[in-house]
């Protein structure tokens, strides 16, 4: 499967497109299981776990500064970036890479002049998916994204993973089972070894 982005460049993993295109094909073949190659031949299994719910593995997160990858060695829990009230970021690479900032409100972030800046930064080669995740009082989180290449995006399935991850890492939750709430709905996001992540599927 090749994903591109808004502009054009190609990315590396889209969770959510996992989930779309899995869907048309076990509905095409009738079946309940199919995997999906991606460019970086990173391969992800996809399920079907109800009537339009859809699983999909999307392997194990890469933590390691040079997985990142980072352009210098850092630790990656507690990265040395602070742009006006964010700072301090977790980085993870779930086939794409991204970074977590935790905030008291998701809402109070202005994302829209933020993201360019933090998706540049000198220190991701790459450039980067940004995430601004509230763990809420429920163990639930809320995100909001800017996505490289793309800019702020209603939902992101890679971003969904990694906020997970960071929240685990970090010691906000304890389950390491959660939902995350997107502007565009919910996915639920599990992490036991591999990350996996369950979402309706909607037709436009």
């Amino acid at each position: 499967m090749h994903i591109y982005n808004a502009d054009g460049s190609k990315a590396e993993m889209c969770g959510n497109a996992a989930r779309c295109v899995g869907y048309l094909l076990m509905s095409e073949k009738g079946t309940e299981y199919i995997t999906i190659e991606l460019v970086n031949k990173r391969i992800l299994e996809c399920f079907k776990v109800g009537n339009k719910s859809i699983k999909v593995n999307m392997g194990k997160p890469l933590l390691k500064w040079h997985e990142i990858p980072l352009s210098t060695e850092c630790d990656t829990l507690h990265l040395p970036i602070e742009l006006e009230m964010l700072k301090e970021p977790v980085a993870v690479n779930i086939g794409n890479p991204h970074i977590v900032f935790f905030v008291d409100s998701v809402n109070e972030i202005p994302l829209q002049s933020l993201g360019p800046k933090l998706e540049n930064h000198v220190l991701f080669p790459q450039k980067i998916n940004i995430s601004i995740a509230q763990v809420e009082k429920s163990g639930e989180i809320a995100l909001r994204v800017w996505e490289r290449g793309t800019g702020i995006t209603a939902s992101c399935g890679s971003a969904a993973c990694a906020a997970l991850v960071a929240s685990t890492l970090r010691g906000y939750l304890t389950a390491q089972q959660t939902s995350v709430n997107l502007s565009g709905g919910k996915l639920l996001i599990e992490w036991a070894n591999n990350v996996f992540m369950t979402g309706d599927i909607g037709f436009l």
